[in-house]
């Protein structure tokens, strides 16, 4: 394209950007009048300048390159006719081109900045599916977050406000996780799990903790929970919220400062299996399959072993009738290796990071 013909295109497309501002034109209508024109062009050149020689997609090439100012009829048109198609071409032709590249153009740069925006904002509605809900946010949530990134796990962060430093890979949603439109927004309902954790922005107490746990399972009862507690007098209130699983996260640091001050050592021991992102070993638990039942501890546990793992105990549930919750089950640390398993049962074992991750070395 010569520069005379790329500064003629340009300004009529500059003029079809005015156009488009003074008219508030529908896109779908501009695009059936761009194409009317087109192919209406087409069918006069194929008719008045070819005498309906040739093909009417010749033609209509014919016009294409007309549109940009190209070819030897966009220069030299052999009727008059001819010029008027030329005319209408260049002036209102690329006028009208001009519009539909500035809608699309707006309206790809919109959508990107609502995207940007909701994201910066918390605004946006989650899209993940099997990820992990954060309700609330303190002191402990990047380290969970990146214990969750090392497992590959998706995450959804609900809180008043985004924490500094929040990974681009967590979906922030900004709101009270407490409230059923904000859990919405966070996916709750395609969520595999939430985490419920005390933020001292929405009080000292866990009060709200108790809420949020509440709203969760009103909106996602198939959802496993588990809920951080500041008080255990407060138990009770988590369990008619049917939580599914509760940590003294006080009381849990206390234990273990008091172990590893009686233990010179076991520190770096507690650290390596209590974390997924140090590519180290870890706690997991699974189903026990059904081809384990009516055989021994001693049998799961060799093959448990045989493939790498550490067994170190087992999880069964109560001897209750209804759904009984996993953080209610009957935990045996080295159970006898003749006791007989009984299903459902849960393994416990000390793995790779690599295996709890679902990758293989």
């Amino acid at each position: 394209m010569s520069a005379k013909s790329f500064v003629k295109t340009v300004k009529n497309a500059r003029r079809g950007v005015s156009l488009a501002k003074t008219l508030h034109y529908r896109l779908a209508g501009v695009l059936m009048l761009l194409a009317g024109l087109l192919f209406f062009s087409a069918f006069l050149v194929w008719w008045q300048e070819k005498g309906f020689n040739g093909s009417y997609f010749d033609s209509l090439w014919t016009i294409m390159f007309t549109l940009i100012g190209q070819g030897e009829f966009a220069s030299y048109p052999h009727t008059f006719s001819g010029k008027i198609i030329v005319f209408l071409i260049s002036i209102f032709g690329v006028a009208i081109l001009g519009v539909v590249f500035a809608e699309v153009l707006q309206r790809i740069i919109n959508s990107k900045i609502r995207q940007i925006l909701g994201e910066m904002m918390g605004i946006n509605t989650c899209k993940f599916e099997g990820h992990v809900v954060i309700c609330g946010w303190n002191v402990r949530g990047h380290h969970i977050i990146s214990e969750f990134t090392a497992t590959g796990t998706q995450a959804a962060l609900i809180a008043k406000e985004r924490p500094e430093g929040l990974s681009s890979d967590v979906f922030f949603v900004q709101g009270n996780p407490s409230e059923r439109e904000t859990l919405l927004r966070g996916g709750i309902q395609k969520a595999h799990s939430a985490v419920i954790l005390g933020d001292p922005n929405f009080g000292e107490d866990d009060s709200h903790s108790i809420l949020t746990a509440l709203a969760v399972e009103d909106t996602a009862p198939d959802v496993y929970t588990v809920m951080e507690l500041r008080n255990p007098d407060n138990e009770r209130y988590a369990k008619y919220a049917h939580v599914d699983d509760i940590l003294y996260s006080d009381s849990l640091i206390a234990n273990i400062t008091a172990m590893c001050t009686q233990n010179e050592g076991i520190s770096a021991f507690i650290r390596d299996i209590l974390s997924a992102a140090d590519d180290g070993h870890s706690f997991a638990a699974f189903d026990v399959p059904e081809e384990y039942r009516g055989r021994t501890i001693r049998e799961m546990f060799a093959y448990l072993k045989g493939e790498g793992g550490l067994p170190v105990g087992v999880l069964t549930p109560p001897k209750m009738d209804g759904h009984i919750p996993a953080s209610e089950w009957v935990s045996q640390v080295n159970p006898p290796e003749s006791m007989t398993i009984t299903l459902p049962m849960k393994v416990v074992c000390i793995v790779k990071d690599s295996f709890v991750a679902g990758k293989e070395e």
